[in-house]
This record gives structure tokens, sequence and C-alpha cells, in this order.
């Protein structure tokens, strides 16, 4: 009787770590809203070199953003951004451009690239991970 006991006391221990483990992970995700208000109004620079120069994204505070993957490119995208789930997610205008969207995980200030539900861009190749740093005005 007494290994069954100890048993259940230990898988009701693991039960309550599992519990506040997930809990605080949760909570040092700030809210959509508050994500959003961080990145809204900036532009945001590639780590890495773009198409013949700075590859850049702006995001406009009406929920409206523009990218540009460098001085060689001749296209510049733009669509409407969102933030859901901690994910921002760029979706292009169809009807001034190309069908594409392209998500991004929003931390510390910067722009993770997120491949797995993105869209390649069209004159970069941007590996999942790769970071935009906001522009220093």
């Amino acid at each position: 009787m007494r290994p069954a006991v100890f048993i259940l006391i230990a898988a009701c221990l693991m039960g309550c770590m599992c519990i506040l483990v997930s809990c605080a992970s949760f909570a040092d995700v700030p809210p959509d809203e508050e994500l959003a208000e961080s990145v809204a109004g900036k532009t945001f620079v590639w780590e890495k070199e773009g198409f013949g120069g700075d590859f850049t994204i702006t995001l406009d505070t009406d929920g409206r953003y523009e990218f540009y993957e460098g001085f060689l490119s001749s296209y510049i995208g733009s669509g409407n951004w969102t933030v859901e789930g901690g994910v921002l997610t760029m979706t292009e205008d169809p009807e001034n451009g190309y069908p594409l969207e392209f998500r991004f995980e929003v931390r510390d200030g910067e722009l993770f690239f997120l491949a797995d539900g993105s869209d390649e861009f069209i004159y970069t190749e941007v590996e999942d991970g790769d970071r935009f740093l906001p522009k220093e005005a």
C-alpha cells in the first residue's frame, strides 16, 4: 500500500509543477496589444545584408507596413500587419503586388522571422530566426 501512496503523491506533485511552469511561461509573454504598441511606428533592419543594401520593414501605427529588400530591388512590399497569439503577421495587398504573408515573433523589441507559415521574400533568403533590429533614429 505504501508504494501506491508514494506514487500518487509524486504524480500530484509533478502535475502541480507542470501547471506552475506552463503558467510562468505564459506570464512572460506580453499581451498582443502591448506587443503591437512596442513595434508600431518603427522601422526594422535585417541583421544581414539585404539586396544591395539595408532590408527594412516599417510598421506604421495605423496597421499598415512597407518593406524594401534593398537598393537593387524593384519591389516595395506593402499591406496590413497584426499581432495575434504573440505573432506579428504581415499580409501583402494582393491587388498591389504578390499574395504573400510573413510571420515574426516579437521579442525584446526585435522581430524574429518565423519560416513556418511564412512565404519567401522575393530577393533575399531570410532564414528561420533571423532578426530584424529597430533602426536607430
